[in-house]
This record gives structure tokens, C-alpha cells and sequence, in this order.
């Protein structure tokens, strides 16, 4: 193995403008010199693209490319057919990173003689401020223990089967180095079915492709969320084909999971939870559809497939605590309690975007130390 191997990192961008310069200063400013820096402008229609090429002539190591915009997907599987790097790192255009993070990661993968290394990450808000959003402890995983320790708990995440106490994992790719001869002899891409889900299925193929894969406690990735973005999760673009993009993501999950011999116990408990993450995703989809006709589609989803398959399941999958859309929405959904269901879903949502935007977590835990405080002094 190469003492210090070439990184590929990989940034698609679309109309990032705002954020693109600092990005890119940021990572070049990474104490691990040997990189290249993939900039993929997916059919901007803003400055990106002119502004990645100055910063082209800035820095050697920066090669930008421009497409078609096909989605950030496509924008990723790109940038993996011109990587020249033996590894390959992702990054989106408005995150930063540790100066220490690619030194951090390739020194595990050397030392531990993995193929890939995976990082916790910070939710970075628009105050400045950090909360660790995703933790790793230092180990080392092989085969099986990949797909018990990893696999499963992405999997099932946000439901108590295959709960890992030890990490918290998310389906976010950004987080992992990945040897690129791994990625090649798997034919391993990217995928978008629905939606958000590419970085799923590129972390479903490593975890079932990978002989060793390293993990490290450090925090290192600095993922910058957009409270405006977030608010309208749920009301973006209406989805007419919503139901066979979902079917058409069960069926493919399913097939990499047989052809990996994957139980067919754990199959069919994937397809239960995945089922809910759809009924809810539903939910979701029609809160793009003018105020007047929400009511009819609401009726109309009574005979989704989604819906119907959790009301007539038999091997239920509780949801986990603290995931309140599964605890709370799903059962509803079970009993057929739909408009209900509709409803409560959307103040749910309203509930958890005053209390990321105006702090009110962090403000109660103050207040609640400042009362303990005044207790102890009197």
C-alpha cells in the first residue's frame, strides 16, 4: 500500500455561488497535501461554473468539470470516472472539514489496512453553531461484523431492531474514504430512485462489499444545514410517480440484499420499515398539492402500497424512542386514521423547525442549569 496515496475528492455543484469559494478553501487548506479536488458543475445556471474555473488556475490540484444537470448522482458518478486518486472522498458544496480529517482518515486505512474509514460528523447551523450529529467509536469492522455493526443499524435506523448502542449512523456518504479499486471491481455508483437516498445505496454496497472498514471517533466533517431548506422539506416539488419510485427502491435494495445472501427474515423486516418510511414520505408528498385538493388525494392513499402493507403486516417493527414521526404517525396509519395522521404530521414538522431556528433546546438546558446553579448557591 502507497505511504501516502492520492484522495480524490469529489464536490458536485449546482448553483452554489455563495458557498463554492470557501468550500474549496477549506479543503485545499487540509494538512493531507496529496489531493485532487473534483469540482462537477451540474448544469449551473448561476456563476458557478465560471467561478470554479478561476479557482482552476488558483490551485493545481483542482480539476472542474461541467455536465448536463442530471442530478446529484449522476454529478457523483462522474466525478468517480475521472478520479485519478487510489481513494476517493465526497464533499457537498456548502460543508466544510477538519484541516486534520483526510491525514486522520488515510492513517487509519494505512494502519488498519482497510479498504474504507468513516468519520462522525457536526450539524454546522447558520449561527456558527455545532452539534454533533453522528458518532463513530475507533475500530475496526471485517465482513460479518460490517454487516451487524453497520449494515443493520443504517438499515433499521429509527426502529429498535438491530439497534447499535454504540454509534449513531445516518446515510450520509460525505463522512467516508474509499480505496477506488474497491469501488471499480464492485461496480460500485450512485443511485437516486426517490429523492435523497444516492448516498444510501453507494453506503449499502460498501457495507456489503467491503472486507474491513475502519471507523474513528473524531468528529470531523461539518455538515451546514439551511433551516429555510428544512422547512420546506415536505413542500417541495409534488411527486406524481412517488409510489413507483418507491417500488422501484424496494425491489432494487431486496435484490442487492439476496444476491448477498442477506436473510430473508432480515429482508422482510426491511421491507416492513422501509414500507413506513414510504407511508410517511407520502404524507410528506402531498403537502406540496394545492390546499384543495389534499383532502381527496388523502382519501386516495388508502390504497397505496405503502399504506396498505403496514395496515395488513403481521411481523410489526417497533420504532425506536425519539424518532416521533415513526412512534407517533405509524400507528395512525395502521388504524387508518389518515387526514389525522396528515395533519399532525405537518405540526409536527412546524413544532421541529421553531425549535432547531430559535435554539429552544439549548435555551431550556440553559435556563435549567442557571436554576440549578442559584439552587446550590442558596
Amino acid at each position: 500500500m502507497t505511504v501516502n496515496p492520492k484522495l480524490s475528492i469529489i464536490v458536485p455543484i449546482y448553483n452554489g455561488e455563495k458557498h463554492i469559494k470557501k468550500t474549496v478553501r477549506n479543503l485545499l487548506s487540509s494538512s493531507y497535501r496529496n489531493l485532487e479536488l473534483l469540482l462537477i458543475d451540474d448544469g449551473s445556471t448561476d456563476r458557478s461554473f465560471a467561478l470554479c474555473k478561476k479557482l482552476e488556475e488558483s490551485d493545481s490540484r483542482i480539476k472542474v468539470y461541467h455536465k448536463e444537470n442530471g442530478g446529484i448522482a449522476d454529478a457523483r458518478n462522474y466525478g468517480l470516472d475521472h478520479a485519478t486518486g487510489e481513494y476517493i472522498g465526497f464533499c457537498d458544496q456548502d460543508d466544510e472539514v477538519s484541516h486534520e480529517m483526510y491525514r486522520k482518515m488515510i492513517d487509519r486505512i494505512i494502519t488498519d489496512h482497510s479498504q474504507a474509514a468513516i468519520c462522525g460528523c457536526y450539524r454546522q447551523k447558520k449561527n456558527g453553531g455545532r452539534v454533533a450529529f453522528e458518532k463513530f467509536t475507533d475500530d475496526v469492522f471485517e465482513q460479518q461484523t460490517i454487516r451487524e455493526k453497520l449494515l443493520l443499524p443504517m438499515l433499521f435506523k429509527g426502529f429498535t431492531i438491530y439497534d447499535n448502542k454504540d454509534i449513531s449512523i445516518y446515510t450520509a456518504i460525505w463522512k467516508c474514504i474509499i480505496s477506488k479499486q474497491l469501488i471499480d471491481e464492485k461496480k460500485m455508483r450512485f443511485y437516486g430512485f426517490v429523492n435523497y437516498e444516492d448516498d444510501f445505496i453507494l453506503l449499502l454496497q460498501l457495507f456489503l462489499q467491503a472486507d474491513r472498514i475502519s471507523t474513528l471517533s473524531d468528529i470531523l466533517y461539518y455538515w451546514t444545514t439551511n433551516m429555510d431548506s428544512e422547512m420546506h422539506r415536505s413542500v417541495g416539488r409534488y411527486l406524481n410517480d412517488l409510489e413507483s419510485r418507491q417500488r422501484s427502491l424496494i425491489n432494487y435494495v431486496t435484490k442487492v440484499l439476496a444476491e448477498n445472501n442477506v436473510s430473508s427474515e432480515i429482508i422482510s423486516q426491511y421491507i416492513y420499515v422501509q414500507q413506513c418510511r414510504n407511508a410517511l414520505l407520502q404524507l410528506d408528498n402531498l403537502a406540496a398539492l394545492k390546499r384543495h385538493k389534499t383532502i381527496r388525494r388523502i382519501k386516495e392513499l388508502r390504497n397505496c402500497d405503502s399504506i396498505l402493507y403496514i395496515q395488513n403486516a403481521f411481523n410489526v417493527v417497533p420504532p425506536g424512542k425519539g424518532f416521533v414521526r415513526n412512534t407517533v404517525i405509524i400507528p395512525m396509519l395502521r388504524k387508518n386514521h389518515l387526514v389525522t395522521a396528515y395533519f399532525l404530521i405537518q405540526l409536527i414538522d412546524i413544532i421541529r423547525f421553531f425549535v432547531e431556528k430559535y435554539h429552544v433546546t439549548e435555551k431550556l438546558e440553559r435556563r435549567m442549569k442557571e436554576c440549578d446553579r442559584a439552587n446550590f448557591l442558596s
